[in-house]
């Protein structure tokens, strides 16, 4: 390569949804993409933290819960290389959470890899994946992508999305962090088809690359639709499935996943809709109903969001007066299920700013309502109460840029210059 241009874009893959302005984000956006390149080749650099404290139970300090924390949550820093009209692409994420929670980060309702009530520190090496994009007759896009990242399935990741603290169907509507093998075929009529093999074993901690030795044995696919021409299509719904294997306990199971989302987006305006259930072999598994929407009125950025879900209940390592009340063995199989209605609002700010740094403010409530589901878990005897509060507040730093959505890659990257369309789109999946 003749030269290769270091373009600072802020955090854009490491999220969900447009957390900007659209005009701003798309200003900034352009401004930065149309730099030009002797080569064509591009190396992007993008980074995002999130400083913020939680309050869970603020108002009761006799609650078993009853707990302050502060943190840096959400660290991570994001590298993308892309040939000229993204023939071949690298996508690079780097997640730092074991360095500044290694805890993990309170969230109510929330489970998973050895962790309940609390979010896990995702693993250092979130995302290796390599892109190789063609163009067929009639504008069809055609890819393979190969590496570590996200097995086609669900909705995006939720590290961008309105809401900071993490849904509790986080392990029933994505998969990720995965050695996996994902086909795209993308048609201009606006129909998607993602095929994916991969590893069904989650990692055990931060440092894990463990699962790909399991390669092979689980598998997922998604059909997405845009309505509409051109690249504006604010409308989107998709239906997925998978099937995972994993070990628990001292056998292996099979797990399968489906999940269907309507999402909204345009003119600052942002809705999305999903349903995720999960079964088993021996029976029914979890299932998960939410829906999330925000709205942009100049710097002002309102949200909610509503769910209603059950989690599994394992036995905890300790009591409600040590830390190990908020971790389990992992593959552990579950005592029983308990049923979350959770309901959050927030206000988040997004200052006019220039340059490459972006702080933006927020404040959010989350409400928790507690029942049992089927028989075996009381939540009086897991925290006293039925009834939950948690208060967030804190800043959105990003590196140049806001939170875009996560989760796709090749033909269907949102970075944006694709092989046929040769022009850039922050809001594609």
């Amino acid at each position: 390569m003749k030269r290769m241009t270091l373009l600072l874009l802020g955090a854009g893959l490491l999220g969900g949804t447009a957390s900007l302005a659209e005009a701003q984000e798309h200003a900034h956006h352009s401004a930065t993409m149309d730099q030009s390149v002797d080569s064509g080749w591009r190396l992007a650099l993008m980074g995002q933290v999130f400083p913020i404290v939680t309050l869970a139970e603020p108002f009761d300090p006799d609650a078993w819960l009853h707990d302050r924390e502060v943190y840096l949550t959400q660290p991570a820093v994001m590298f993308d290389l892309a040939s000229p009209g993204r023939r071949f692409s690298l996508r690079t994420t780097l997640d730092l959470e074991q360095a500044t929670q290694p805890d993990g980060e309170i969230t109510l309702g929330g489970w998973g890899e050895g962790f309940i009530d609390r979010r896990h520190p995702h693993t250092v090496l979130h995302e290796l994946m390599a892109s190789w994009n063609v163009s067929a007759r009639g504008g069809t896009l055609l890819s393979l992508s190969a590496g570590k990242g996200f097995a086609p399935y669900g909705t995006e990741d939720p590290m961008g999305r309105p809401v900071v603290k993490y849904p509790t169907n986080h392990h029933l509507s994505q998969i990720l962090e995965r050695w996996t093998v994902n086909g795209v075929v993308s048609h201009p009529t606006g129909w998607s088809l993602e095929l994916g093999i991969f590893g069904g074993e989650e990692p055990h901690d931060a440092y894990d690359l463990g699962n790909i030795e399991s390669f092979g044995d689980s598998w997922s696919a998604r059909i997405i639709h845009r309505p509409g021409e051109g690249m504006e299509r604010p409308w989107e719904v998709s239906a997925s499935f998978a099937s995972v294997a994993e070990a628990h306990g001292d056998k292996r199971e099979t797990t399968h996943l489906a999940n269907g989302y309507l999402r909204y987006q345009r003119s600052g305006v942002y809705g999305l809709v999903e349903a995720s259930r999960s079964w088993t072999e021996e029976g029914p598994g979890y299932w998960s109903v939410l829906a999330e929407a925000k709205t942009i009125a100049g710097i002002h950025e309102p949200y909610a969001r509503v769910e209603l879900a059950t989690r599994p209940e394992m036995h905890r390592l300790g009591t409600p007066e040590t830390p190990e009340y908020y971790r389990y063995e992992p593959g552990a199989h579950a005592d029983g299920a308990t049923r979350w209605f959770i309901a959050a609002l927030g206000y988040g700010m997004t200052p006019q700013t220039s340059g490459f740094l972006s702080t933006r403010p927020f404040v959010e409530v989350q409400y928790h309502r507690l029942a049992s589901e089927g028989a075996g878990v009381d939540p009086m005897t897991l925290f006293g109460r039925r009834g939950l509060w948690a208060v967030s507040a804190g800043f959105r730093i990003y590196l140049g840029g806001g939170a875009m959505r996560m989760g796709s890659y090749g033909a269907l990257d949102p970075t944006g210059t694709s092989v046929a369309h040769g022009s850039s789109s922050s809001h594609s999946h």
